[in-house]
């Protein structure tokens, strides 16, 4: 458990350059660029917990557009208002888009060479690995819950997320789709299970 105590002082100077931090840093795409939210704002600054942020990941994925930028916009909003969202989405965004502009200049001239393409290979085995950790971490908090409220709502929990991966794998189930289900399932478990199930006394 991670105390109050160490919980880095929060200030808006801070909050942009944390974020360019990641932007500059956020090389492979959406799973890296969660990687290291992760890392900077749930273990080292300690400014969100790991269910706030397994809140916002929720909230993110049914929004439309992209998801990053969703996040990015909703971790402002909760430690600093409008003015946190604004700031936190210009640090993410003007690094990151500077880099991505340069290498691909870059690029451009350098992609014909084996060496390129075999290097390319390699960062994608990484950014896999990286993606199977930052997806465990999103997780984690839900089956953390899960466990807490009993082993029928994590059965449960867990029905609706491979549930969910079959029919999207196996049936090419719209993910729209998928959303409104998962949602309307984890509404059914909370009113219906979780709920009205009886608490021992703490």
């Amino acid at each position: 458990m991670e105390k109050v105590c160490d919980i880095s002082p929060f200030s808006m100077k801070k909050l942009f350059f944390t974020w360019c931090s990641i932007g500059i840093t956020s090389f492979g795409g959406g799973a890296i660029t969660q990687f290291l939210i992760q890392d900077k704002f749930i273990y080292k600054h300690h400014w969100l917990t790991e269910a706030e942020y397994t809140t916002i990941i929720g909230i993110g994925q049914i929004t439309p557009g992209i998801n990053i930028l969703a996040y990015t916009i909703l971790i402002g909003r909760k430690l600093a208002g409008w003015r946190g969202s604004i700031l936190s989405v210009l640090g993410l965004i003007i690094p990151s888009a500077a880099i991505t502009l340069a290498l691909s200049a870059v690029y451009l001239n350098i992609s014909q060479y084996p060496a390129v393409q075999n290097g390319l290979k390699a960062a994608f085995a990484a950014i896999f690995g990286v993606s199977i950790v930052t997806n465990w971490r999103n997780i984690k908090p839900i089956l953390q819950h899960g466990c807490h409220e009993g082993a029928l709502p994590l059965l449960s929990f867990l029905l609706i997320m491979t549930a969910t991966a079959i029919l999207y794998c196996v049936f090419h189930v719209s993910v729209i789709l998928l959303y409104i289900m998962g949602s309307i399932s984890g509404i059914f478990v909370y009113t219906f299970i979780i709920k009205k199930k009886p608490r021992s006394p703490k």
